[in-house]
């Protein structure tokens, strides 16, 4: 009998992937293969993955074809963008954490409590930042940046108690993304933050290796967080980010008119996400409540302000050593104009 360590499965695992993606013919090289991390299903990704490979191939007249891989199949969100970076692999799908590692300046969207709702997230990701930070993606990565969507609000689901206050988070062991800023903003808040990859985080869970962990209420549901949680916090301290790249040898090998089918159908597929990951918020929340069981508590503003209170600043001091504080202050600028140009002052 065989025994293979952990290092060694991976490294299989990776082989087969490469292996399954060198397989596809050279008939069909205008096949676009998209990786992301969530399952097929009905859920705000699959759907928006699904809406770019409809508008793609219609578009096209079937010149362009887009080949799914969801869930994991080729593997982790590092695994893909490095396969993007390389050029084995098209598009896919990457988080602001997973893609930090790749280009640091992603985690001002990271700051806890920067945007008071969904429509100033969008205004700002359409927008002259926005754009300007899909440019230097590409500038100092090499990985074409096609548009930004939304990866949904974060909130805390546990085992232990109700989360109400930043006291209630002491001493909770917190599952996060292997992201510093993630595990800053816990830390600020008394718990103890466990970077375990999304694979296994609802495991850890289950076992008891974590008291808690944090995500988008759609990825609690459809991810299975909830079937072993037992509490969950609706306090929406992060906007998650989504990035959809792809491969710029690819890009340039495209034809002009090829090329606006990819980028459109990539900001479609962004506004789908951005619209169901929305709705999901809250209507994912009613049925964690009544389907799973949850008790879900509904943060009021006077409790978001005190977990801001405690997270921001710590956070903003450790991004700022990152990326530096003009970047900080650019897309927090950013924020302020979008909040006024979406809620003029009634004078």
């Amino acid at each position: 009998m065989q025994f293979f360590t952990s290092t060694a499965l991976a490294g299989r695992a990776a082989l087969a992937a490469l292996a399954l993606v060198a397989g596809i013919t050279a008939a069909e090289a205008k096949e676009i293969k998209f990786a992301f991390e969530m399952y097929e299903g009905d859920n705000p990704e699959y759907n928006a993955a699904t809406a770019f490979k409809n508008y793609v191939e219609s578009k096209s007249g079937g010149d362009l074809t887009v080949r799914l891989f969801p869930g994991n199949q080729l593997g982790s969100v590092r695994d893909t963008t490095e396969m993007v970076q390389q050029g084995t692999l098209e598009m896919t799908l990457p988080s602001d954490g997973a893609f930090a590692g790749f280009y640091k300046p992603i985690q001002v969207w990271s700051l806890p409590y920067l945007f008071k709702s969904a429509p100033i997230a969008w205004e700002v990701m359409n927008g002259e930042f926005g754009q300007w930070m899909l440019d230097d993606i590409h500038d100092k990565t090499g990985i074409r940046a096609l548009a930004f969507s939304q990866n949904g609000f974060r909130s805390f689901v546990n085992n232990v108690h109700p989360i109400v206050t930043p006291d209630d988070m002491k001493d909770l062991k917190i599952r996060t993304m292997e992201s510093p800023v993630y595990m800053k903003m816990v830390e600020a808040l008394g718990a103890h933050p466990t970077p375990i990859a999304g694979s296994e985080a609802v495991m850890a869970l289950q076992q008891g290796v974590v008291d808690g962990l944090e995500s988008p209420p759609p990825v609690l549901y459809a991810g299975g967080a909830t079937d072993v949680a037992k509490y969950m916090t609706l306090n929406e301290h992060v906007f998650g980010l989504h990035i959809i790249v792809a491969n710029d040898a690819w890009f340039k090998s495209l034809t002009p008119e090829e090329q606006k089918i990819v980028v459109d159908g990539a900001k479609l597929m962004a506004a789908t996400e951005d619209v169901q990951k929305t709705r999901g918020d809250y209507s994912y929340v009613k049925q964690i409540e009544e389907e799973k069981g949850v008790k879900v508590h509904v943060s009021t503003p006077k409790e978001k302000e005190m977990f801001r209170d405690a997270v921001y600043k710590p956070v903003r001091e450790y991004i700022s050593k990152e990326v530096g504080d003009d970047l900080l202050k650019r897309i927090e600028s950013a924020v302020n104009k979008a909040e006024d140009k979406l809620y003029p002052s009634a004078e």
